[in-house]
């Protein structure tokens, strides 16, 4: 079952960030549709390799652009996971990355029809 539209992707939000400008939210949009699967896999990779540094500083970038692009699910496991790095709690880190990873799949054809 998917989750509120608007929870996965604030696009009134999103007009008022860019000032309903459509260029400008095109291309912010296929910048975030080119990086987000980009950093979901780096993301995998410093849980899987145990680098809470790189967790940190991966899904840190991710939750700024996922803010940005007023996707909040996105915003809320990369915050999250943020955190698990921070407090060194990389054992509970698989779970969330699979949520993260849903929420991504869900997100991105959305941003497709957008920037279609």
């Amino acid at each position: 079952m998917s989750a509120d539209p608007q929870a996965i992707f604030d696009l009134a939000a999103f007009d008022r960030q860019t000032g309903g400008d459509i260029s400008l939210r095109n291309e912010i949009t296929q910048m975030f549709l080119e990086d987000c699967p980009q950093r979901v896999a780096e993301i995998r990779d410093a849980v899987a390799n145990g680098d809470a540094a790189a967790l940190v500083a991966v899904a840190h970038s991710l939750k700024g652009s996922a803010a940005y692009m007023c996707v909040s699910i996105v915003r809320g496991h990369a915050g999250e996971l943020e955190r698990m790095g921070r407090e060194g709690r990389l054992g509970e880190a698989p779970a969330l990355v699979d949520a993260l990873d849903a929420a991504v799949a869900e997100v991105l054809p959305e941003l497709r029809k957008l920037n279609g």
